[in-house]
């Protein structure tokens, strides 16, 4: 039996419904059928990952260098390999520390990674949001547009000092109670506590936007399989 296009489409469009409105029955309750869409989820995102890993890493990285040229590939290779093989040591309690020399290996290269990225990535650009309105080369624009940076400037330096301030543990015991950091600091951190709290409602205003997004996006398809119904398709 060979189906046209248009069954095609309406068998697709008749399980992304019954799938979301599996989902959606969630409110109401665990069960059954929930965690079986769940479950599929996960093995069709595991089954993805195995797919991507072995086109874009073991294929390209490993098995073509040899296929190509077998002695420049093998030592190409060989490191990487080593390393690799030595990880699947961490599965057995009795040698798992032979598999420390890849895993402390991973580990260099991920802080390493994570610390450039953090540097140039967030660091930097915080110092130059901070420096950037107070620099005299802005003198040249006009006196609203330069007290609006000026304003902006401000803003970002008191927000950038009091958060920092903020997560400053350096307390110091007193014989009258416990340990407490320095007044001036206490009031800094304070302040950094609003700008903490903004941000964090900013990115959680974000997560709710994308979740509406998601919603809409499925209510639409389900208003969509209704009218490709009433269409006779």
């Amino acid at each position: 039996m060979i189906l046209d296009r248009p069954m095609i489409e309406l068998l697709g469009g008749l399980v992304g419904v019954v799938l979301t409105l599996v989902v959606f029955s969630y409110v109401l309750g665990d069960h059954f059928l929930v965690r079986l869409v769940f479950y599929g989820y996960i093995g069709l995102m595991a089954g993805f990952a195995v797919v991507i890993t072995s086109s874009s890493v073991v294929y390209p990285l490993l098995i073509r260098p040899i296929l190509e040229n077998p002695v420049s590939g093998m030592m190409q290779i060989a490191i990487p390999l080593l390393l690799s093989v030595l990880l699947f040591f961490k599965a057995s309690t009795r040698f798992s520390q032979i598999g420390n020399l890849s895993l402390a290996f991973l580990v260099g290269v991920g802080l390493a990674a994570l610390i450039g990225g953090a540097t140039l990535g967030t660091l930097i650009p915080q110092i130059s949001a901070v420096i950037s309105p107070f620099d005299l080369n802005r003198a040249s624009l006009g006196t609203e547009d330069r007290l609006s940076g000026i304003v902006q400037g401000v803003m970002v330096l008191v927000g950038t000092v009091t958060t920092l301030a903020y997560f400053h543990f350096g307390a110091r015991p007193k014989a009258s109670g416990p340990a407490r950091r320095v007044e001036w600091i206490e009031s800094l951190s304070w302040i950094g506590q609003f700008f903490i709290a903004v941000a964090l409602g900013l990115i959680l205003a974000g997560l709710f936007r994308a979740g509406f997004v998601a919603l809409v996006e499925r209510v639409r398809t389900l208003v969509d399989f209704v009218i490709m119904l009433q269409q006779g398709l």
